[in-house]
This record gives C-alpha cells, sequence and structure tokens, in this order.
C-alpha cells in the first residue's frame, strides 16, 4: 500500500516537471529580447535663435534634439532665399548646426529645409518634412504655394528641380538675377515653396545644373507659369482627437479577469480653425529648349571593304557626306556605295575598287552638316583616317567565305507589310527572275505572282510583294548564280521561308474621347519611349488596329503648329510646348481581343495621368 502510494507521488511528480518543461519551451522567447523597435524619430528641445524667431542675424544656429541624431545628404538641405556662398550645416551628437558664409539679407524670412535629412542615429527615423525657420526682420513670412514639376512631353514627375520665384520680371531676368526665394522636388516632382509674401509672385523652375540659382545656360531644362501666382490663405476647421487606455472588461461593465485586456477609447476631439494656404496644386511642365546638335562622331572599318561613318543627328542629313580621297586615288568616281541607315546617324560607304580594298589605311576628306556653337549648321570639313586590321583565318574559313553570297529573309511577316530579302553585300540588278515562291503546303509547287520592289538605295535590301495570305508559309527557292554582288559573289542554290501573321495574333485598342481640346490632335500609342503608332482621332474615337500583345500608355498630342509632331517650348518666344495628355491606365492587350476605354481628356492633373509603369527608363547625361 505503502509503495503504491509512493508511485502514485512520483508520477505526478514527474508529470509536474513534464508540463514545467513544455511551458519553458513554449515561451523561450520570453526572456530578455530588447524590446520593441523603437519608431519614433527625434524631437525639437530647442534652438538658437528660437525656431519663427523674428530681428535675428546669427552667423550661427543650433537646433538641439531629445538623442542623438545623423544629418544625411547635408549638401543637398535648402537654404532660402539662396546664398551664393553655400552654409556649412553638419550634425554632431544631439545637434543640428547651420554656419553662415555669407550675409544674411535684410528683413527676409530664412528656411533651412531639410526634407527627411535628420534621423536618430540608431534606427534613423527621419523626422518628416522638417524645416526651421527665423526671420531677420520683425516678422515672419509665414505664405507658401505647392505643386507638381513634370516633364512636358513624357509627364513624368521630375526629381531635384529648383522652384524659384520673383516680385518683378523682364525678359532677361531668369537668366540675370537669381531667385529670390527657392525650393526643390522631391522624388515624386512635388515641391513646397515656404517663406512667401501676401503678394504677387512669378513662378519658375529650373534643372539648375551649374547651381547659380538662375537660368542661364542653354542645356538646362524650364518651366514657368504664364499668370501671376498671388499667395493666400483660408481657414479651415481641422479636427484632433485624443484617445485613452480602459480596461476593456471594465468597459463591458464585467468584472476584470486575472488577465487584463487593455483597448483605447476617444478621451476627446478638438475642433480648430487653421490657415491653409493656397495655390496648392499648380502643374508645371518642364521643357528643354531645342538646341540643334549635329557632328561627327567616330569612324569604323570593320571589313576590308566597308568604311562605316558615325554621327550625332539632330535630324535626317538630306544628303549624305562626301568624302574625297587624299591617300589614294581611284579609277573612277563612283568608288563606293553610299547606304545611310533610316535616321542617317549611320552611314556605310562600300568600296568597289578592289585595289583599294588591299589598302589598310585610307584617308579622306569628309565634308558633312554640322551644327556651331550657337546651334546653326554650317557646312564642315574633316579629314579622317580609316584603318582595317586584318584578322588572320585559315585558308579553309577564308575559302568557306567565298563560296556564296549570303542571303535572309524575314522569318515572320506583319499584317501590312511586306516580306523582306536581304544580302550580305550590295547586289546588280535583282530581279524577280531570280527566285520563285510557292505556298508550303503546295505539293505541285506552283510558283505564286509576286513583284520585286527595292527597300534602300544600295541594292541590298528588296521587298516581296504580293497577295500573301494570313497564315500560310511559304517558301522562297534562289538558284545558283541567279544573284551577284558588285565583288562578283554569286547566290548558292538557297530556299528560305516565311509566314505572314493572322489577325488573331494581334489585338485592336478602340478609346472613345471627351473632353477633347479644341485645335488639331492625335494620339500616340507608346511603348516606354518609343512610339509604336500614331492616330487621329474621328468622331472623338481614335482605333489601333492589328497591335502586337503587350503593354503600352496611350499619349493625346495638342498639335498647335500642325506639324504633325510634338513641339517644344522656347523661354526667348515666351512659348509654352504643345499640351500633352496620357490616358490614366496602362493598356495591357492580349492576343484576340479587342479593348475599348472611354478617356476623358485632363480629369486627373498632370502628374496622375501617365501610368508609372509605363514610365520610359531615366535618360543618362549625353
Amino acid at each position: 500500500m505503502v509503495e503504491k502510494y509512493l508511485k502514485k507521488i512520483a508520477y505526478l511528480m514527474m508529470s509536474a516537471i513534464g508540463i514545467a518543461g513544455i511551458h519553458s519551451c513554449a515561451n523561450m522567447g520570453s526572456g530578455p529580447q530588447g524590446g520593441p523597435r523603437d519608431m519614433t524619430p527625434p524631437k525639437y528641445i530647442f534652438s538658437t535663435p528660437k525656431r519663427s524667431a523674428v530681428n535675428a542675424k546669427p552667423q550661427k544656429a543650433e537646433i538641439i534634439f531629445d538623442e542623438y541624431v545623423v544629418l544625411k545628404d547635408a549638401q543637398d538641405v535648402i537654404v532660402s532665399p539662396p546664398m551664393e556662398l553655400a552654409p556649412e550645416i553638419k550634425s554632431v551628437g544631439k545637434k543640428v548646426s547651420i554656419t553662415f558664409k555669407d550675409s544674411l539679407e535684410k528683413d527676409a524670412t530664412y528656411i533651412i529645409d531639410f526634407g527627411d535629412r535628420i534621423g536618430d542615429f540608431r534606427e534613423n527615423n527621419p523626422i518628416r518634412n522638417y524645416y526651421f525657420e527665423f526671420a531677420t526682420g520683425n516678422q515672419i513670412d509665414s505664405f507658401c504655394i505647392s505643386g507638381n514639376v513634370v516633364d512636358a512631353y513624357t509627364l513624368v514627375p521630375q526629381e531635384n528641380i529648383t522652384i524659384g520665384v520673383y516680385s518683378d520680371w523682364t525678359d532677361t531676368t531668369l537668366a540675370t538675377k537669381k531667385f529670390e526665394r527657392i525650393t526643390r522636388t522631391d522624388k515624386s516632382g512635388r515641391f513646397i515653396l515656404r517663406g512667401l509674401k501676401e503678394k504677387p509672385y512669378h513662378l519658375c523652375a529650373v534643372k539648375d545644373d551649374n547651381t547659380n540659382f538662375r537660368y542661364d545656360a542653354p542645356g538646362e531644362s524650364l518651366a514657368w507659369i504664364d499668370t501671376i501666382i498671388q499667395p493666400r490663405k483660408k481657414m479651415v476647421e481641422r479636427c484632433d482627437t485624443t484617445w485613452k487606455t480602459v480596461d476593456r472588461d471594465s468597459l463591458l461593465g464585467l468584472e476584470p479577469g486575472n488577465v487584463r485586456t487593455d483597448t483605447l477609447i476617444v478621451d476627446t476631439i478638438v475642433c480648430k480653425e487653421r490657415p491653409h494656404y493656397l495655390p496648392d496644386s499648380i502643374e508645371m511642365r518642364l521643357f528643354a529648349k531645342d538646341v540643334p546638335f549635329q557632328a561627327y562622331k567616330k569612324v569604323e572599318r570593320s571589313e576590308a571593304r566597308k568604311i562605316t561613318l558615325y554621327f550625332t543627328n539632330d535630324k535626317k542629313q538630306k544628303q549624305n557626306p562626301s568624302i574625297k580621297p587624299t591617300n589614294f586615288t581611284p579609277n573612277t568616281t563612283d568608288w563606293y556605295i553610299a547606304e545611310p541607315s533610316v535616321t542617317t546617324d549611320t552611314i556605310h560607304y562600300w568600296i568597289k575598287d578592289t585595289n583599294i580594298v588591299k589598302l589598310d589605311t585610307l584617308e579622306f576628306a569628309m565634308t558633312y552638316i554640322a551644327t556651331d556653337s550657337v546651334g546653326a549648321f554650317v557646312e564642315q570639313t574633316d579629314t579622317v583616317t580609316s584603318i582595317y586590321k586584318k584578322v588572320k583565318v585559315s585558308k579553309r574559313e577564308a575559302k568557306k567565305k567565298k563560296e556564296a553570297l549570303k542571303i535572309a529573309i524575314s522569318k515572320t511577316v506583319e499584317i501590312g507589310r511586306a516580306p523582306e530579302i536581304e544580302f550580305e553585300t550590295p547586289t546588280f540588278d535583282f530581279k524577280a527572275q531570280a527566285l520563285a515562291i510557292h505556298e508550303k503546303k503546295d505539293t505541285t509547287k506552283k510558283p505564286l505572282p509576286f513583284t520585286i520592289v527595292a527597300a534602300d538605295s544600295c541594292g541590298r535590301k528588296y521587298k516581296l510583294e504580293g497577295n500573301w495570305e494570313e497564315g500560310v508559309s511559304y517558301e522562297v527557292v534562289v538558284d545558283s548564280g541567279k544573284a551577284r554582288d558588285i565583288y562578283g559573289l554569286e547566290s548558292d542554290s538557297t530556299r528560305l521561308s516565311f509566314r505572314r501573321k493572322e489577325k488573331k495574333e494581334y489585338a485592336n485598342i478602340i478609346l472613345k474621347l471627351g473632353n477633347v481640346p479644341t485645335g488639331e490632335v492625335f494620339v500616340e500609342l507608346v511603348d516606354k519611349e518609343k512610339i509604336v503608332r500614331r492616330e487621329y482621332p474621328k468622331d472623338n474615337k481614335v482605333e489601333f488596329i492589328n497591335v502586337a500583345p503587350g503593354s503600352y500608355a496611350a499619349r493625346l498630342i495638342v498639335d498647335t503648329d500642325k506639324n504633325g509632331d510634338w513641339t517644344t517650348g522656347d523661354y526667348n518666344g515666351l512659348k509654352q510646348p504643345e499640351k500633352v495628355y496620357f490616358f490614366e491606365k496602362p493598356l495591357s492587350v492580349s492576343a484576340n481581343w479587342d479593348y475599348e476605354e472611354d478617356w476623358v481628356i485632363g480629369k486627373l492633373p498632370l502628374h496622375s495621368q501617365r501610368p508609372p509603369t509605363s514610365y520610359p527608363p531615366k535618360q543618362k547625361k549625353r
């Protein structure tokens, strides 16, 4: 009996130890863990001079916070009014100091705008939109205006753009005087310009690359508002709620249990009238002046028989640059065939004279159209040297290279386009008799009628025009010796194939337009930065038929000058860029679908129109 009793006690003790062990395992994280993460930004304690102080003329300002702080990107802190000598701004411990190296203006309100650059040392929790202000006169100028800056053509929000105002305005003000007050746009293109008086201003925006607070460089982008901006305010009621913590059991009228559960309830609601500053939705369209730039870039001679010239083109060259030999003498004046690219920024010169081909170094005088320092088009002559570096090849490879003229064809042909045949080198008088085309599924191989049309000026590309059916595959047969290039190389017996696409492989996009601006307009279908298609609306509707599957944006341009293209602005003529609007949704289309959308032009503000997924890639500086 005693033994049985002792066994029972032992069992209960082991069970208790096991339960304790389980409890211990389940709460391994209940020991010290460092507490919750600090999410609180630093708090302002005091400063010299005091915040919003008047009649202050400090050589140095200091701001003290309740904890250690870090200042990021001190060089980007905005000081307004702008100073010719930038102040030294730094953080040490709990202090941020501003040491002025330039004299302060009389009767001015100074704004030191830190944005989100001050954070705590440990977690870098930023103080959002933090700025420090004081006045050298007897009052703080407290008015402000706000808005957004977008690229005038792409409507992409513009970051780090300097916004400035002038009280007086003449034709030369923007180029000769620094802004009276400034701010800069954030990543979203948003700006707030503080420290304004209650008086009229002229508002401008500049991509201030040389940081002199004015527009004085031809390459700087610019925006301005045609009308005078008058800062004003209206009083609006804003309500703040304070909360208090109570035990939920007592809130329900129950007896509090051993486990208390707290909850928040409204303590008080305090409503006060506060100033709201206007205008607060200014839209600025940033553009770059169209300064022509055209220049020669470089020469290449990757093949002995071909010279390639590269140019930076402002627009298509009307004629190919002339090249006159200086270290060799051709047998004829037509010793080359020129092959310009579609944009004429690349031009291949195929050398016909085999004696010239054999020369390692060719030197010639090139005359072409370039732009001078003021953007005027002028004729220019440069001496150009092209060198061919021979690549060693085996006799077998050399023989293989000379065997036959290479021919290629576009494998898939879009609806509305003709298949295109392309030779490796320029050819002589290539005609339809050199080819035979039949349907692949036709076992009789019955030849089909077609015509050949030159697709370039040098005899390398030809279009095959015929009644090609959708979804049908065709075979092109080139007999041996039927094609010959300018070097005497002939075609081998070759079989090529192509297929015409079907309508079911495309999508159709129909946009029904509302609130269409007056004047001539057109709509572009855009893939990032590439213009895929351009159509003119009919009866307030625009249709894009047979569009390849993908994601696009739709852009409407008000073609004020009716030149069929978007025209930028010109400050000298006080001409704004042509207006641009984007459809606010991305047009993601799949094959064999029709997409219809209603588009009310200008329904959203400019900065909210273009879908971010359609933004073009950021441009690198030239």
